[in-house]
């Protein structure tokens, strides 16, 4: 079970340079954005579930200036990096959402459900707050990411949620039919303590505390093991597992 208040912890550390070095969190945020102007969308009332530093609600309000945009993380340091961006801006849990029942026309979420434990719970709160015919947009990623680091560690377990697991969540929250998708990418970093500065950055490291205490002779152990066997063009990888969904309230339900 992931500790809610460790994320809530690791992201307010990481809030002052976290734009810095989230850069395929920013990459699926771009995507994001072009599928909402891409599909014309002209939502009244648009939420992003968490916000982080707000750069999607930023670019939102430049192509969608006449809807009510509003930011909510479950930092208060990231939320209020969004208040420089918009107005609208809470600190809430993703599976609590501070909204009236169809309140909202278009919910969007970048990279954030990976880290809620009870997500057929937060699904349910995303529909709840959803007007008929509203769009539930999110991306997240699965558990096949950062799989290389864990093999290097000898870690079997992930807390990240399975693909099956979160098109099953996503069912039993009453989106019988959303648009799913699965792919992966990959990450090029120098060495393994580059990939873990490099997460330690963004706010996700020791959230899984399974890899221990990491000794000198253990992280060189790891390292050669990594550089052995996931290496290419010069540098080591990590692979990202990316789960996109798109997923409709049906009309007066």
């Amino acid at each position: 079970m992931i500790s809610t208040q460790k994320i809530r912890d690791n992201f307010s550390r990481s809030a002052i340079h976290y734009e810095k070095y989230a850069d395929i969190q920013a990459k699926l945020a771009q995507e994001l954005l072009e599928e909402v102007i891409g599909a014309g969308y002209t939502a009244n009332e648009v939420l992003d579930i968490g916000c982080g530093t707000g750069w999607l609600l930023g670019e939102l309000k430049r192509f969608l200036p006449q809807s009510r945009l509003w930011g909510l993380d479950i930092s208060l340091a990231m939320a209020r990096k969004t208040k420089a961006k918009i107005e609208e801006v809470l600190t809430a849990d993703a599976a609590f959402l501070p909204f009236k029942d169809k309140a909202l026309d278009l919910v969007l979420s970048n990279a954030v459900y990976q880290w809620v434990p009870d997500l057929e719970a937060a699904f349910k709160e995303a529909r709840r707050i959803l007007k008929s015919g509203g769009c539930f947009m999110f991306n997240c990623f699965g558990a096949k990411t950062l799989r290389e680091l864990r093999q290097c560690f000898g870690i079997e377990e992930t807390f990240l949620p399975r693909a099956d697991f979160i098109r099953e969540a996503l069912e039993r929250a009453g989106f019988s039919c959303p648009e799913f998708k699965v792919r992966e990418c990959n990450r090029h970093f120098d060495n393994l303590a580059d990939i873990l500065s490099w997460l330690k950055y963004i706010g996700v490291n020791r959230i899984n505390q399974h890899q221990g205490f990491l000794t000198p002779s253990r992280l060189a152990k790891a390292d050669h093991f990594y550089r052995s066997n996931f290496r290419g063009n010069g540098q080591v990888y990590a692979t990202f597992e990316v789960i996109s969904v798109k997923a409709i309230k049906a009309v007066d339900s």
